[in-house]
């Protein structure tokens, strides 16, 4: 989280105040363990949740991988799918023919995911606009009817079932709280590693490349490199979370990965704000949250999820948390001024 302090003409030649509220590091950080401490009381506080608790945190791995891609190298991924695809029935397929373990399984998918995404990103990654994203598109038709018509990897449309459960050591992660707890860690781990990168040169130069990417060139930055590992990034995550969507349902079938599907992740990412760690939960949280009001809302659930991006777009452009912790931000420079 990002909050912007800027001298107003009020307090120049003064002493810089302190900053307050959740503007400085160690709030921030207080904020921080708050949240994990939220996060772990969850599903003891409301059990009947947990179920949708653990998918909304199989979409944020999704989401969370798309911010260095699109919130910042300005690329929209509309093909995540596929390596979703890739993750869930390459960990099905290894342990169910070959008997794998089950993190060796979802390791190698992530692995060929990333090897998938590195070929695809060179090929794709040099379409100028909104080619890029199109190309993409064709990837989530293509994975939905390949799921379909692979009868014999994939089960075809009946999918592939009895996938076992994920297995840690000797423990059998089977519950919904298991789960949970699985997907807890490895989301405050992935999302770690991004905010490494983000604050690292890697993230500077992607940010400048989202920017203006012929600046960028001019400058003598390799575009198309940052971008590709940008590429794989998100698609390793999508792939270890289509793992963990198939160790979850112990089933994998074309309606998981169809192109509604792909149009929800972005539409997650853009609702909760491209360029922060907190928007993808917050996009997961609501997309996934709202067949909750009921089965019959669920027919309407792409229609409100449509209206909810365009208002999102047309007033808050940076997202949900984007114009929270912009609202922060203005108000502690109105209290510096106020000073």
């Amino acid at each position: 989280m990002t909050v912007s302090h800027t001298e107003s003409p009020t307090t120049a030649g003064k002493p810089a105040a302190p900053r307050t509220g959740l503007t400085s590091r160690g709030s921030r950080a207080l904020a921080g363990v708050g949240a994990l401490v939220v996060a772990v009381a969850l599903p003891f506080a409301a059990p009947g949740l947990t179920g949708l608790l653990v998918v909304a945190a199989i979409f944020f791995l999704v989401v969370l991988g798309l911010t260095l891609l699109m919130g910042h190298a300005g690329q929209v991924s509309l093909g995540q799918t596929l390596f979703m695809a890739i993750g869930g029935y390459g960990a099905g397929a290894l342990t169910l023919s070959w008997h794998w373990p089950t993190v060796l399984a979802a390791l190698a998918a992530a692995a060929l995911s990333a090897l998938v995404a590195l070929a695809l990103g060179r090929l794709f990654l040099r379409l100028r606009g909104y080619y890029f994203a199109l190309a993409t598109l064709g990837l989530a038709v293509a994975t939905q009817s390949l799921a379909s018509a692979w009868t014999g990897l994939t089960g075809g449309p009946s999918g592939m079932v009895a996938i076992p459960s994920l297995r840690l050591g000797g423990y059998t992660v089977f519950s919904d709280r298991a789960n949970y707890f699985v997907l807890l860690v490895a989301g405050v781990l992935a999302a770690a590693f991004i905010a490494n990168v983000k604050r690292a040169q890697t993230g500077r130069v992607l940010t400048a490349i989202g920017n203006d990417p012929g600046a960028a060139a001019m400058l003598g930055i390799n575009t198309a490199r940052y971008k590709t590992m940008a590429f794989v990034v998100s698609a390793v995550l999508a792939s270890l979370a289509g793992s963990m969507y198939a160790f979850y349902l112990r089933f994998m079938s074309p309606d998981v990965l169809g192109v509604t599907v792909a149009l929800s992740i972005v539409i997650m990412l853009a609702l909760g704000g491209a360029r922060t760690l907190v928007g993808p939960l917050l996009g997961a949280l609501v997309i996934q949250g709202l067949p909750i009001a009921g089965q019959s809302f669920a027919l309407w659930e792409p229609l409100v999820a449509g209206v909810l991006l365009i208002v999102v777009m047309t007033y808050l452009p940076r997202g949900i948390w984007g114009a929270f912790t912009g609202y922060l931000g203005r108000l502690a420079s109105r209290k510096d001024a106020a000073r």
